[in-house]
């Protein structure tokens, strides 16, 4: 990178845990164009409990001069990583899941913008802010909430950091409530970044944090696993509902 080529680094979520000194020194305070292809971000399943990359958005949003992205879908992630390569500068973190790539959301495919989220639905009352693997449950969550009688509007987050602010003060005008839904531990996730920015800024929206408990998360199915720990579609649309800034409308 100090000679001017582009390195990009594919290595699971797990293993990015035992770079964070070099991440730090070697890379972030010299502001060098290194892309981190953060594989396996999220719940692993039968990779075992070792294995799950569910804190490397709370290590990463630490370091300062490093943008962090989310992927919602396949296509999405190639055109990050040509945004990251091409248009970028200084350390890149681009986090996506196991598996198979979702192939969903094909037409909603709006260019990369540096810290700018993709509105896939304009609603009101009800934000649904969706962070990469979880895109597709949101979009469970989101089709339940409109039969139910609601009319969320739905965010594709991608920029993990920087924080949209931009949309987060524009969706404050006419929402009563954030859920944010993320494959990480909620301290120092997402969710916890949006949380302190409206408690700040707009303390009258309320945001309900879906995300990772706080304790390891053991060996299993990913759907499974994330109904046991609270993230699954019926749980985080159950909570959204039992809320009580929707009982007061």
């Amino acid at each position: 990178a100090k000679c001017g080529m582009i390195p990009v680094v594919a290595i699971y979520s797990t293993f990015l845990q035992r770079a964070y000194d070099m991440i730090i020194q070697d890379v972030a305070m010299l502001h060098l164009h290194v892309i981190f292809a953060v594989d396996r971000a999220g719940l692993v399943g039968e990779d075992g409990e070792t294995h799950h990359g569910v804190f490397d958005v709370g290590f990463l949003r630490q370091v300062p001069g490093l943008t962090i992205l989310c992927p919602a879908c396949r296509a999405e992630l190639k055109e990050m990583l040509t945004w990251a390569v091409r248009k970028q500068d200084g350390p890149v973190a681009i986090r996506y899941p196991r598996g198979s790539a979702y192939q969903g959301l094909q037409e909603h495919q709006a260019p990369v913008e540096h810290g700018k989220s993709e509105v896939i639905h304009r609603g009101k009352k009800i934000a649904v802010l969706g962070v990469g693997s979880m895109i597709p449950s949101c979009l469970e969550v989101c089709k339940g909430l409109k039969e139910d009688g609601f009319d969320p509007t739905f965010v594709n987050v991608r920029f993990v950091k920087p924080l949209d602010v931009k949309l987060l003060d524009e969706l404050a005008k006419d929402h009563s409530l954030f859920a944010t839904v993320e494959e990480n531990v909620k301290s120092g996730g997402y969710g916890e970044h949006v949380s302190a920015y409206m408690e700040a800024c707009h303390p009258e929206v309320r945001v309900l944090s879906a995300s990772v408990w706080d304790r390891f998360v053991p060996q299993g199915n990913v759907d499974s696993l994330r109904a046991r720990i609270g993230l699954g579609v019926a749980d985080i649309r159950q909570a959204i509902e039992d809320s009580e800034e929707l009982k007061r409308q």
